[in-house]
């Protein structure tokens, strides 16, 4: 009889087959853990269970040890069996002539979790001989301290709850490292039934087990009199504690980037700084109707990380005000408004065609009528490019992009990392820096983040381990340059007085987009940069999304926050000061009636002198280029422009007055204004005219003192209203 059972066992030894990586291969639960180390958002596994795996070492003092002498006191002199336990718990289960304990030991437990639940055996005499086999296997390929690590990573713990990490956090609040004596008997105790012994569930049995486990890790002298002491005196938990969950939709991001990755996150977050930006948004949501909603990120210069990230400052897990507030409005493409204008101004410096104080025309002229606007509807004639960029003029923005090619400036937004920008530049045309595209705000803070590291481009890092290629787009004079054209001195009229001190300084870029949808500010110092959108996740508009008003103030503020002690970056050495000219900003001549200081790129900017004087009849005389004064004499065009010719106008189905802005150029004093033949009202030059249109297609006309006329057709639309669509097409 020894033979045969001695034979048979011989076969299932050399058929049965263990391979250590089905053992120490855990599912867990997505676990993400903020720059230094904090656990701040988990997710349930892909069994649905709350499963964070961690590294024996991680474990402590008590939940081992008290593991180890409560379930296997010899666990670390046996080889997988321990003999002597099924020597005994066959004795008494034949007196008593049934099932009375088992032999089990904590490496067949771990073949019994990680390997027989998985594959669906039942509980059967031969899967436990075929689980001892195996256990004895395992003990030679791995060590002792692994095979316990797997074996409280793997334990339940009551419900969905799996391993000592996640048990302690659920039923303490804390990590498994600070549990207490009591508390590590209270969840080792619940081994041997995890429903049974539930501390929220069945106190009474949880407590008895405990003071069981307390009692013989007392006779085992792992406690001394005084720690058993305490432990009794230890209260059970009142009340489950929830995994964290913060930082939603950064989580998100990250774990769409990747879904590869093992369970444990080591991520760029910092959760303080988190903190400080979810609490500012929501400080300031009460400033705006319940459906607009704020998105903002930072980013850190040095390092090229994201360290916060709000997709949405209307987000909640339970109570989400309404169903928009789970959108990341970061990861949406929207209009960037006027944020993309320092890259053409960088790429034209970078070409040495351009300086701080070149000389751009703000007018319509040379546009055929047809000039891009400013957001006050006014030009101001001849002005720097200092003062242009800084006040976001339009007109200027686009002669520098013409100046500088649409191709390069593409090409420079395309290498910071604008990815929706797919099209060609004939595609964009003028619109490309005056918002008519699309962009992210996780791709303006990775543009951002590049002009605020001096020209050093690095895809954005969520996770420290990442190593991210990085690449020079500009030059360190370039970006410190525009930098400092945008550099906030110290002007508050649109901020409060105690946002700003003294001598801290950041540099900021505003940015609206048509039909005020999109609200947008980006802000740097050299060690940070924070980018913040306000609007509607629909994309509708509101009458407040300004981004000088919605999003500006807050982006100081958050940079406020989180760099107060921020300096200013220092000079690089390629550049230079150099005298200029005071009205073309270019090398003076000796007739040049005055001149200035003013920055320069050693080598690339140009020296061609001062164009604009020159002497006529023994005088100085100033002549200024074509293009930078408006015409307007008798012999020139009446033009309207505006309502756009050919153009289609949307107007909001709850607006009780769809008014369009009607404006001509090209004459002086009134001009008077028709609808479709009737008289519609009148104008001085340079003043806009607001008047109602009704939907469908109309004829709107202008005529001035001088008989000079000219007429658009416009057509006019209500989304939602069917008569008026059929109408139009």
């Amino acid at each position: 009889m020894s033979v045969i059972i001695i034979m048979i066992f011989t076969g299932l030894w050399l058929s049965v087959d263990i391979n250590p990586e089905r053992v120490t291969t855990i599912f867990g639960s997505p676990a993400v853990y903020d720059v230094n180390g904090k656990l701040f958002h988990v997710r349930l596994s892909p069994d649905s269970e709350w499963q964070i795996p961690i590294p024996l070492e991680d474990m402590g003092k008590w939940l081992p040890l008290v593991a180890v002498n409560a379930e296997d006191g010899r666990f670390f002199s046996h080889f997988g069996i321990d003999v002597l336990a099924m020597m005994r718990a066959f004795a008494q289960d034949m007196m008593r002539g049934h099932i009375v304990s088992g032999a089990s030991t904590i490496t067949s437990q771990v073949i019994r979790l990680a390997v027989s639940e998985r594959e669906g055996r039942k509980r059967t005499v031969p899967t436990k001989i075929l689980e001892f086999i195996m256990a004895v296997k395992l003990e030679r390929q791995i060590p002792k301290e692994k095979i316990l690590e797997c074996y409280l990573n793997l334990a339940p713990f009551g419900g969905n709850i799996r391993g000592v990490q996640t048990a302690s956090l659920i039923y303490f609040g804390k990590t498994a490292s600070q549990i207490s004596p009591g508390e590590a008997c209270l969840l080792i105790g619940m081994l041997k039934g995890p429903t049974l012994y539930r501390p929220d569930t069945r106190p009474e049995a949880a407590v008895k087990r405990r003071n069981d486990i307390i009692s013989l890790m007392e006779r085992k002298k792992v406690f001394t009199h005084e720690e058993a002491r305490r432990a009794y005196l230890e209260e059970l938990p009142r009340k489950k504690f929830e995994l964290p969950s913060r930082a939603w939709h950064y989580a998100e991001l990250m774990l769409s980037q990747n879904p590869e990755h093992p369970q444990r996150f080591d991520s760029t977050l910092n959760i303080e700084t988190q903190t400080k930006l979810e609490a500012i948004l929501r400080q300031s949501l009460g400033d705006f109707p319940s459906d607009v909603t704020l998105s903002a990120g930072i980013a850190d210069n040095k390092e090229g990380t994201l360290t916060a990230w709000v997709g949405n400052a209307r987000f909640s897990y339970r109570d989400a005000p309404y169903s928009a507030s789970w959108v990341d409005c970061g990861r949406s493409a929207r209009s960037p408004g006027s944020t993309l204008k320092p890259f053409a101004y960088l790429e034209a410096i970078e070409l040495g065609i351009m300086t701080p104080s070149t000389l751009l025309a703000d007018t319509s002229s040379a546009f055929s009528g047809r000039a891009p606007r400013n957001f006050d509807l006014r030009y101001r004639g001849a002005v720097t490019a200092r003062a242009a960029l800084h006040e976001s003029l339009n007109a200027p923005a686009v002669r520098v992009l013409r100046r500088a090619g649409n191709d390069r400036v593409l090409a420079m937004l395309r290498s910071v990392g604008y990815r929706h920008l797919t099209q060609t530049s004939e595609y964009y045309g003028d619109s490309l820096i005056l918002g008519g595209c699309e962009v992210t705000l996780l791709e303006e803070l990775e543009g951002y983040t590049a002009l605020a590291s001096m020209g050093i481009h690095r895809p954005l890092k969520l996770l420290k381990e990442s190593i991210q290629p990085s690449e020079r787009i500009a030059s360190e004079s370039g970006c410190w340059l525009v930098s400092d054209m945008l550099k906030y001195n110290g002007e508050l009229s649109l901020f409060a007085r105690g946002t700003l001190g003294r001598q801290w300084q950041v540099a900021l870029k505003t940015g609206t987009s048509y039909g005020l949808r999109d609200a947008w500010a980006c802000a740097w110092t050299p060690d940070y940069t924070v980018v913040v959108w306000a609007g509607r996740p629909d994309g509708s508009s509101w009458e407040g999304l300004v981004g000088a008003r919605a999003s500006a103030p807050l982006a100081v503020k958050i940079l406020r926050a989180v760099s107060p002690k921020s300096g200013w970056y220092e000079r690089p050495e390629g550049l230079v000061l150099r005298q200029v000219c005071s009205l073309s900003g270019k090398p003076p001549l000796a007739l040049c009636p005055s001149t200035k200081l003013e920055w320069a790129i050693e080598g690339v900017t140009q020296t061609l002198p001062c164009d604009i004087h020159s002497v006529k009849d023994s005088k100085v005389v100033v002549n200024m280029p074509r293009g930078f004064t408006e015409e307007g004499g008798k012999n020139s065009r009446l033009k309207i422009i505006s309502p756009v010719p050919g153009a289609s106008y949307f107007t909001a189905p709850l607006d009780i007055e769809r008014k369009i802005p009607m404006k001509a150029e090209g004459t002086k004093g009134k001009i008077w204004w028709y609808l479709d033949g009737e008289y519609a009202g009148v104008s001085v030059n340079g003043e806009v005219l607001f008047r109602d249109i009704p939907d469908g297609e109309h004829t709107v006309s202008a005529a001035d003192e001088n008989g000079k006329s000219d007429s658009v057709k416009v057509k006019v639309y209500t989304p939602g209203k069917r008569s008026s669509v059929e109408k139009l097409f």
